[in-house]
């Protein structure tokens, strides 16, 4: 039942949405792959957004439109901090961010996940270790 009413509100929204002047373009992160399965944006400040990848890291939203990337600290010694599995804004700071890393789930990978937290818009993090494996580009994802 709320599935068929949410359905009917997204086809009433549906010509309003695609009648406004939007311009979409291609969005350029720095010449990598794979894929970028969330953006959160900030509900406290307007035009803070970052972006989640599966295997290349975390990207903050510029104000000229381009993006930054926040993992590149994390070398090959740290490769499973590439996979982002999860992304949190705090509410009430937007300079607040929280993202559990880690690349597989599989028995291959010797690395368990963590919790990355950084209090300045991704400049700097603290590491949490987690006791469990995180796949940030497992199937699902």
């Amino acid at each position: 039942m709320l599935g068929r009413s949410l359905l009917g509100l997204l086809l009433t929204a549906l010509p309003l949405l695609t009648s406004a002047a939007t311009s979409w373009k291609q969005v350029k992160l720095g010449g990598g792959g794979g894929f970028v399965p969330g953006i959160v944006f900030s509900t406290k400040t307007k035009g803070v957004a970052y972006a989640r990848t599966d295997i290349g890291g975390l990207y903050k939203l510029n104000s000229d439109d381009s993006w930054t990337p926040l993992l590149d600290w994390a070398g090959n010694d740290k490769w499973h901090n590439w996979g982002v599995d999860a992304l949190a804004l705090d509410p009430t700071n937007s300079n607040k961010v929280y993202i559990a890393v880690g690349m597989y789930t599989n028995s291959w990978d010797p690395n368990n996940g963590s919790i990355l937290a950084s209090s300045d818009g991704g400049s700097t993090w603290t590491e949490y270790p987690l006791s469990f494996k995180v796949g940030g580009n497992m199937p699902g994802r």
